[in-house]
């Protein structure tokens, strides 16, 4: 309903009406942008291209040499402030929207699809939007990959199969499929899309980012690092396959070398808030090698560039980064400044209620811990996120009280696939004598192929199940 509005207070519904009655010859209709420039039609295609390949800061520029040549090519405005790096979601908004202004003589198959991209965070809006764009343009790729990609659970996969079937050289669509199939438990078939993506798109280091990851998690991590590699004689600009050479060595017992890729990610940042990103992700690798000085530095030296950049969510994310792990090393000395730092805003975050409760859990402070907890448990609904964590605290001031009963008790129904009920299981069984049991949870945890440095809750719970004596 509100994507219906949208459309109409920019005077464009009755137009879209008329089009979905009159449109000739369907099949053949595809994009197409207004401008009397071949050039910077080609750069926005490119950009487009690139967009879709997960390479955004070159389709960033691809975006930024049509305008050059064509200033009043909205669309590539729109799409720019849609994927380049850096900007918060509000400023992207308001640039999509200082887009859409401007584009008063663009059709208006491109009119909706700078609106789908402004709502794009809100994938119901969205969904309906791209849907609308498909029926303006039915023989595009690339509307149809999008509608399929803001398809929502669980429709999504065979709405992007459908995409793959229609379009069988499109070769994005094969990389998104390859992911949602390998999520769904079918890494047979995700391998099949991920090794079409490499076939269809040789030249685009994101095809052999994308294999090389699926490599890792199944474990062929000579294999995986061959494939990262690639990505980066393809394009050294390209930053995330530096990252994924830095879990491969991480995973590989290299620490060092892992830095020292995420170094190079860092010098290959397509953006300072994304030099933020990787700067935290260095923190990471340093504390998963027991190396908490530097670690901590890392996040300091994260939290000046966020405070340079003057973006208080990343400021209060930091600080919460740092409060967990100043409990989680065993310094506690400035959890209850880090978390205050990070709610300065007085937001009731359910983030700034989860982090109080597990940075003082894991600190030691059980009745600040057992409030938050039931705060937390408030906002939890069975068998979400905040359902798992709330256990996974209570299970943490169980066994800080050795009772390992009851931390196994509060543990009951949570997954065991999730990182932290596994660590705290092995906690338990180990306390219990059940060392046979322990180990192998332990293992599980340490050797999950998994691995993202971006994803702080995985790599504490690595770091707490390295300190399980079994």
């Amino acid at each position: 309903m509100r994507a219906l509005l949208a459309v109409t207070v920019l005077g464009l519904a009755p137009v879209i009406a008329a089009q979905q009655v009159n449109v000739a010859s369907p099949a053949a209709e595809r994009l197409r942008v207004t401008t009397t420039s071949e050039e910077a039609s080609r750069h926005f295609f490119a950009g487009v291209s690139d967009a879709r390949n997960i390479f955004f800061s070159r389709a960033a520029m691809h975006f930024d040499r049509a305008l050059d040549v064509d200033r009043n090519l909205g669309l590539a405005r729109a799409f720019r402030a849609a994927v380049a790096p850096g900007p918060t979601q509000a400023e992207r908004t308001a640039a999509i929207d200082s887009a859409i202004a401007t584009m008063t003589s663009a059709t208006t198959a491109e009119r909706v699809v700078a609106l789908a991209l402004r709502e794009f965070p809100n994938r119901e809006r969205a969904h309906a939007l791209w849907k609308t764009a498909v029926t303006l343009v039915p023989g595009d790729p690339t509307v149809a990959f999008y509608a399929a990609l803001t398809t929502p659970a669980p429709g999504n996969v065979a709405a992007l199969r459908t995409v793959t079937e229609r379009f069988p050289d499109d070769a994005p669509a094969f990389n998104i499929l390859a992911y949602q199939l390998w999520q769904q438990g079918d890494h047979d078939g995700g391998f099949k899309a991920v090794r079409r993506y490499v076939e269809l798109a040789p030249d685009q280091p994101n095809a052999h980012d994308s294999y090389a990851e699926l490599l890792q998690w199944s474990g062929r991590m000579t294999e995986a690092q061959a494939h990262y590699a690639r990505a980066v004689q393809l394009d050294s600009s390209f930053s995330e396959a530096y990252m994924g050479i830095a879990e491969v060595s991480q995973l590989s017992g290299r620490g060092a070398d892992a830095r020292r890729q995420i170094q190079l990610a860092i010098a290959h940042s397509p953006s300072k808030a994304s030099t933020v990103d990787y700067t935290r992700d260095l923190a990471r690798s340093f504390l998963m090698d027991g190396m908490v000085k530097e670690g901590m530095d890392q996040f300091a030296n994260a939290l000046r560039d966020a405070q340079t950049l003057n973006r208080p969510a990343l400021i209060a994310q930091i600080h919460r980064d740092m409060a967990f792990f100043d409990a989680q090393l065993g310094r506690g000395t400035a959890i209850a400044s880090h978390l205050a730092a990070a709610g300065a805003g007085g937001a009731d975050d359910p983030m700034q209620t989860e982090l109080t409760a597990a940075a003082h859990a894991v600190g030691g402070d059980i009745s600040v811990a057992r409030q938050a907890t039931q705060k937390l448990a408030a906002l939890a609904q069975p068998d979400n996120q905040f359902a798992t964590h709330a256990s996974v605290i209570n299970a943490i001031i169980a066994l800080r009280e050795n009772k390992p009963k009851d931390a196994l008790a509060q543990l009951a129904g949570a997954p065991l696939d999730d990182a932290w009920v596994r660590a705290l299981t092995a906690e338990c069984y180990a306390a219990a004598g059940n060392l046979t049991d322990a180990r192998t949870l332990k293992n599980q945890v340490l050797s999950n192929p998994q691995l993202n440095f971006d994803d702080g809750y995985d790599i504490s719970a690595r770091i707490r199940a390295a300190k399980i004596k079994v």
